[in-house]
């Protein structure tokens, strides 16, 4: 699995950076066909997963923990949920918080007449339910049977592929295959991930610093990520991760909570307040929207952009998770991941969003029009321009971000190393070397996707990655199942 991986990634990587123009064209063409086509299908597994969870985290198997049946969690809860949430959200977390709301009041759902006051309720809401509950529970059930295999059965593999193996459907080349897309899905989360935040980490600093804004600082900023996730990811789980990732817990806190002040914390909890009441009203129509008829295009270009985005990170998410669960029961993973990672991603879009959208609404900048004629890079600069001292604000928010891609890209690289390792007990850690490699590879990928360039390629790696993993999250949850039923006869 380690060579054909290596042998794709680098034939990708030669093709990427030998035309990127036509890359582009190719990856992009792709992109109407996966959403308005078969969107539905991304859309129909989101509801399949509610259900299944419901089931699960308040049935008879919620109380089965992940080990031993008398064993405590390895990490406390802060640990936990640091590692957890760092894993699953990078910058683009910081970045869509400001942005999201804005596209919102002009590309509306529903019909709405854009830049109304209806559209400002929309807007302020509708990247809750995006990054909110229903991303976090795309993580739960692989991260559950990973975490089940691993430390209840004693597996000695970390890969997807081998925990479907355990029924027939998921045996031979199905699971060879599973663990190869596995690897893509991963790249293709990161490569959207990095190729998003790193050219506009290099145009504030560019701005900021008056350098020219060219490759050399394109270089310099994924090398300054190489040096942080490197020896994140070298230093190991306890030393590297953990440590780097209750550090990004608390400079993001730090960071939401000056603006916090600024917008004033009444008016962000009314705000906050009217969002929640209409995202209970509207969540069963907006996870059921496909527009078949009006056709306006955004559930394709926002809702199926966003799930196919998270199944591209369960491969990150089920295996960093589920290495980190152990001693806890299905029950509080289920509940952690979903209401942990929601209340960080609520808590960003709450605050960052209103103060984007009282910019707009106010008069003070007009976001609406510079995200339609500059782009979303001059928009950013634009929202940050207007907070007291913008040099130190802009590189407190681009340190903010590089903490945080760091977080995830470390992850990912031990996830991977993890994956193509042969044979990894509960309790040992990929060879230093194996994880290292990854964090080139990430970093080479970051670059050949940024000179593709465009939020719609990186919406179609998203999405077109996240694709293969609608039909290995249908067979997880099988697999669990039948692990959970399995087991359960033998103890009666």
């Amino acid at each position: 699995m380690f060579f054909v991986s290596i042998t794709a990634i680098a034939a990708i990587l030669l093709v990427l950076l030998a035309a990127p123009g036509q890359c582009a064209a190719a990856v992009n063409a792709l992109l109407k066909t996966m959403t308005h086509e078969w969107g539905f299908l991304y859309i129909a597994t989101h509801l399949v997963l509610v259900v299944f969870l419901i089931w699960l985290a308040f049935g008879r198997f919620g109380k089965v923990v992940l080990g031993d049946p008398d064993e405590k969690p390895e990490y406390n809860d802060f640990s936990w949920m640091a590692m957890m949430f760092c894993t699953g959200i990078a910058s683009s977390l910081m970045i869509f918080s400001f942005l999201e709301p804005i596209y919102y009041l002009t590309d509306t759902p529903f019909g709405i007449q854009p830049l109304s006051d209806e559209a400002y309720e929309y807007a302020h809401m509708y990247g809750q339910f995006h990054w909110g509950p229903s991303a976090w529970l795309f993580y739960v059930p692989a991260s559950i049977a990973i975490a089940y295999q691993l430390f209840v059965r004693k597996g000695e593999s970390v890969r997807l592929g081998d925990v479907c193996n355990q029924v027939k459907l998921g045996r031979g080349w199905v699971a060879r295959a599973i663990d190869v897309f596995t690897v893509f899905a991963v790249l293709g989360g990161i490569g959207t991930s990095m190729g998003l935040a790193a050219p506009l980490i290099c145009q504030i600093l560019s701005r900021t610093l008056g350098i020219p804004n060219d490759l050399k600082l394109l270089a310099g900023v994924l090398l300054l990520w190489f040096a942080i996730f490197s020896t994140s990811v070298y230093r190991g789980l306890d030393k590297g991760i953990k440590v780097l990732s209750n550090i990004n817990i608390y400079l993001a806190l730090l960071f939401i909570a000056f603006v916090l002040v600024l917008s004033g914390i009444p008016r962000v909890f009314d705000v906050e307040m009217n969002s929640i009441g209409l995202y209970l009203d509207e969540f069963f129509r907006m996870s059921t929207y496909t527009d078949p008829f009006r056709q306006s295009g955004f559930p394709q270009n926002w809702t199926v952009f966003y799930w196919g985005w998270w199944l591209s990170y369960i491969p990150i998410m089920a295996l960093f998770t589920a290495r980190i669960s152990r001693g806890r029961t299905i029950r509080k993973v289920i509940l952690g991941m979903i209401g942990y990672g929601s209340l960080g991603c609520v808590l960003s879009f709450s605050v960052l969003g209103c103060y984007a959208l009282d910019l707009q609404k106010s008069g003070r900048v007009d976001l609406v029009a510079i995200l339609e004629t500059q782009g979303k890079d001059a928009a950013l600069i634009a929202i940050l321009d207007t907070l007291p001292l913008p040099e130190v604000a802009s590189v407190a928010f681009v340190v903010v971000c590089i903490v945080f891609m760091a977080t995830t890209v470390d992850s990912s690289a031990y996830i991977l190393a993890s994956a193509t390792t042969r044979r990894l007990s509960g309790n040992e850690q990929p060879p230093r070397w194996n994880r290292i490699l990854w964090a080139v590879i990430f970093v080479a990928l970051s670059f050949a996707l940024t000179r593709i360039g465009g939020l719609e390629t990186m919406q179609t790696a998203s999405v077109l990655t996240g694709f293969p993993m609608i039909f290995i999250c249908m067979l997880v949850l099988y697999v669990l199942y039948q692990m959970l039923r399995t087991d359960e006869a033998k103890k009666e």
